[in-house]
């Protein structure tokens, strides 16, 4: 087996796609304008040519001495994650990583994929590739580079993360470097973003969540959506996304023409607005854990078919939810049990933090590469907030939009309209999806009004179902005749998996003694030990906090106790001259917050399940 043969194997254990990619540019001999340069201590360094000029990726004296120089540079902390940009030869990397510790991380986005590939080909990486502590991607495949960047940042960390250039690439690659950052820096927003959520909805959440787990036993999850329609042609067949911006009042009445000829997901901000008209949804789409119940009160006796995740409002399902397609984790305890009684993959669908995202990502997940906007405004066109058909519902129009904290965006003319910035991160989103899948995904907005979305072909409605409803499919017909995902024993066999909540609450509750026995008496006690008694007494402790981590029950507690997880973890991650007692002290403040609200699991499950 050759060398790169050793690379790219070691790379697809990570990393199966960007392994592909690299593997093929290699058989393919797609690195010309890559180059190795042989110096004269028989040492070799990258070239890359570039207008006219070749620029070299190392120092042609000395590589060696030029790589441990790029190392310095850095003070090394732990707990760190080191986003670097440029792979190189990767000597300068591992200078880098030699200087770090299992704490650290490090990403490596290489902007050129044509270097890995001849790096791949020149030098041993199999080593760095099998660390545990290295990710690799590359900048031109952006959905890549977004998963590694959502793995790698989270909250507690924000305040240690750096960006780390080699030499060379800022000039190089000064737009791809910048467009990297921003990814860092755009998941830094979701994780503050996703903070407020846990603590703005607080015990919602689990409530929410433990409703849908006992609800999904007998209903219906999206794969099964999926794989009914792989079965059929979509050709002409476009999905149709109904959001609730005020421009949908313009244009609603044309979506008739489009039934049994599109997929049409209306959010539920549009429902009443959709019900007014005689639409017929074939996905009613529901994910704001506190949707207000206004938003369904025209539904009567009308039946739906709906889309939710794991926290979505219980109002709709409860009152309306006959029929439920759901997508995404509860907790991994009960993930793990549903995909035992399925023979596929329970559906795990990325966040798109709207409902319209979500019904955007649904979307893509079925199949479908054409997808229509109709009331996307995402902007306060005509000085409105929502269409009429809410009105009222989140309060008088302009004390509503006096609450938002506003800015200006380009609209569909190209004058400046009034959006707020949660709306334009929505905005923002969609066109990154765009971009990331240009020639795979065609996006049409045919709203009619708001906000520019760049990537996206402008079109009236009317226009859009000529030309792209051109085909006949039944799709309510086919979901309505999708059955129950789970047969009468697998049923049965899941109700039977939720009472064993119980026991491992109970044995949760144990480990969590045992570990504040664990640590109080290294508190109580450290004075008297000597360093190597301390030493055995961090190794149980961090034996038996290792067991709590880990343990089925902290998922649903950890739901209850966000804040202090947050406040702690920051605490901890940044006070580098924190003394053992302090951190233990931290660590049994943490330990007996779960204790504290281990009632409030106990109510709500009463409430929730057992009512």
């Amino acid at each position: 087996m050759e060398r790169w043969e050793k690379n790219i194997k070691a790379l697809a254990d990570k990393n199966e796609v960007l392994a592909d990619k690299i593997r093929q540019m290699i058989t393919e001999n797609q690195t010309g304008h890559v180059q190795t340069k042989e110096l004269e201590n028989g040492r070799k360094i990258l070239t890359v040519a570039r207008d006219g000029y070749v620029w070299h990726l190392n120092s042609r004296l000395d590589p060696e001495g030029a790589a441990n120089l790029y190392a310095e540079r850095y003070e090394i902390k732990p707990f760190y994650k080191y986003f670097i940009f440029g792979l190189s030869d990767g000597l300068a990397v591992r200078k880098f990583l030699d200087k770090c510790d299992e704490s650290n991380a490090v990403i490596i986005c290489e902007p050129d994929a044509a270097i890995m590939a001849e790096a791949f080909q020149q030098y041993d990486f199999e080593d760095l590739i099998l660390d545990k502590r290295v990710w690799f991607c590359i900048s031109e495949m952006q959905n890549e580079v977004y998963k590694v960047v959502f793995a790698t940042v989270e909250y507690s960390y924000i305040k240690l993360l750096d960006f780390c250039i080699l030499p060379g690439y800022d000039i190089l690659y000064e737009k791809e470097c910048n467009t990297f950052m921003d990814e860092v820096l755009e998941r830094i927003s979701y994780e503050v973003a996703h903070k407020n959520t846990f603590i703005t909805f607080n015990r919602k959440l689990p409530q929410n969540m433990l409703f849908h787990m006992k609800h999904m036993i007998g209903q219906r999850n999206v794969a099964q959506i999926k794989r009914s329609l792989e079965r059929k042609n979509l050709k002409g067949i476009p999905a149709i996304i109904v959001a609730a911006g005020p421009s949908l009042d313009k244009n609603i009445r044309e979506l008739k023409k489009a039934q049994d000829k599109a997929f049409i997901f209306v959010v539920d901000a549009a429902l009443r607005t959709a019900i007014k008209e005689g639409i017929r949804p074939d996905l009613v789409c529901t994910v704001d854990p506190k949707a207000p119940d206004r938003f369904y009160e025209t539904v009567g006796d009308q039946e739906f078919l709906w889309c939710c995740c794991s926290w979505t409002n219980l109002y709709p399902v409860k009152k309306y939810g006959k029929k439920v397609f759901y997508y995404n984790s509860i907790v991994p305890w009960w993930d793990k049990a549903i995909k035992e009684e399925l023979d596929y993959e329970f559906p795990a669908i990325e966040s798109g933090g709207c409902v319209s995202a979500e019904a955007f990502q649904i979307a893509r997940y079925l199949g479908f590469d054409t997808i229509v906007f109709v009331g996307q405004d995402l902007a306060f066109t005509g000085g409105c907030s929502h269409t009429k058909g809410i009105k009222g519902v989140l309060g008088d129009n302009d004390a509503y939009i006096k609450t938002r904290k506003l800015k200006q965006v380009t609209d569909q003319e190209g004058n400046l309209v009034y959006t707020d910035f949660q709306m334009d991160v929505y905005r923002q989103w969609f066109e990154k999806k765009i971009k990331y899948e240009k020639g795979s995904l065609r996006v049409i907005d045919a709203t009619e009004g708001g906000a520019q979305i760049e990537g996206a072909v402008n079109l009236s409605l009317k226009e859009t179902i000529e030309r792209e409803c051109t085909n006949q499919l039944e799709i309510h017909r086919i979901l309505e005749e999708i059955p129950p995902a789970f047969d009468a024993g697998g049923q049965q066999r899941l109700y039977r998996k939720i009472k064993e909540l119980e026991e491992i609450k109970a044995d949760f509750g144990r480990q969590l003694e045992k570990g504040i026995a664990l640590e109080r008496e290294l508190m109580e006690q450290a004075h008297r030990f000597n360093g190597r008694e301390v030493s055995e007494r961090l190794k149980q402790i961090a034996v038996q906090n290792d067991v709590i981590d880990k343990h089925p029950f902290v998922a649903w507690i950890m739901m209850y106790t966000r804040e202090e997880e947050f406040e702690m973890k920051e605490d901890i991650l940044v006070k580098e001259d924190m003394q053992i007692e302090e951190m233990v002290e931290r660590s049994i403040r943490l330990l007996m917050s779960f204790q504290t609200k281990i009632p409030l699991f106990e109510e709500d499950v009463k409430t929730v399940i057992t009512e």
